[in-house]
């Protein structure tokens, strides 16, 4: 291995370490506020979407695609997954699996079928 390979190594080693640390580990902003105030993780409740796009399914589908996505999804969003991350995701983990639950309970209803 030539030195110039190793030198592109290791450039690429600290870049990749700058790019997972800023994305990941951002600084709150200061209290003066230099720019628009961090968003809550959690979206106000009045904007739910409908049953379907939440459970990424076609309005029609039948009960047993509706159960399997919402399987998937709450295997994807549970609390419980995130739980060492921070409260912040927690937060947003757990309003998403309620998100999720309340859109199953919904389609469920809508096909006339016990949740």
């Amino acid at each position: 291995m030539s030195l110039k390979e190793v030198a592109v190594i290791v450039f690429g080693l600290f870049a990749g370490y700058w790019v997972v640390a800023r994305l990941l580990f951002r600084r709150p902003r200061d209290a003066a506020g230099s720019g628009p105030p961090p968003s809550s993780p959690v979206p106000p409740s009045g904007a739910e979407p409908p049953w379907y796009d939440v459970l990424q399914v076609a309005p029609d589908a039948p009960t047993g695609e509706i159960e399997a996505a919402y399987k998937h999804l709450m295997s994807q969003y549970h609390p419980d997954k995130v739980d060492s991350l921070g409260q912040e995701l927690k937060d947003l983990a757990t309003h998403k699996s309620q998100q999720i639950s309340a859109a199953y309970r919904e389609a469920l209803k809508a096909r006339s079928a016990r949740p």
